[in-house]
């Protein structure tokens, strides 16, 4: 396309940018997607190359903001398409709500926090508390099994267990 017959073009955009924004908010009945087609437009206007000049520009004009339209509907339907394939084999469903499979972000942080607290509180403890805590609360062993692994009785473990509690009780709520 000559460059007198590709700034006709772009003025005609320009002058009917506000009648084909209208169409385009009709066609999608949202005002963001409308001025993105119309962003998209643009810019398909300007990388045109067309050899011969545009007898009826008002009708060109609105049908490739059409056709705009058109691929981004379908566009956006094979993308929910996947977000919904995508969801239903790596997510959960609890009735009709989608469960998320991955905390939340704030609760992750908070919880690794947590963690790194009762970490720290822990090195205050003897040696055998520290292991008796560990075994139970962090590795899932029974009381009987702490105590079998590491040779003590029963009620060693529930004594150390109950001051590994208290400690971290008050270490914990010191940092409030």
């Amino acid at each position: 396309m000559h460059e007198k017959h590709k700034s006709e073009l772009i003025e005609a955009y320009l002058e009917l940018r506000p009648e084909l924004r209208r169409f385009l908010v009709a066609w999608f009945r949202n005002e963001a997607t409308a001025e993105d087609v119309l962003q998209d437009m643009y810019l398909k206007l300007d990388r045109t190359d067309l050899s011969a000049p545009i007898q009826n520009m008002k009708a060109f004009l609105y049908k490739v903001a059409e056709n705009l339209a058109l691929d981004w509907r379908k566009k956006n339907l094979r993308s929910k398409g996947r977000d919904t394939a995508w969801s239903e084999t790596t997510g959960t469903i609890a009735g009709e709500d989608a469960v998320a499979d991955a905390p939340d972000p704030d609760a992750a942080i908070d919880a690794k926090r947590k963690l790194e607290a009762v970490l720290a509180a822990l090195k205050d403890l003897s040696p055998q508390s520290r292991n008796v805590f560990v075994l139970h609360k962090l590795k899932g062993l029974t009381h009987r099994e702490v105590a079998e692994k590491l040779g003590i009785r029963q009620k060693g473990v529930e004594k150390h267990m109950t001051k590994a509690l208290k400690h971290l009780v008050k270490y914990l709520k010191g940092m409030d």
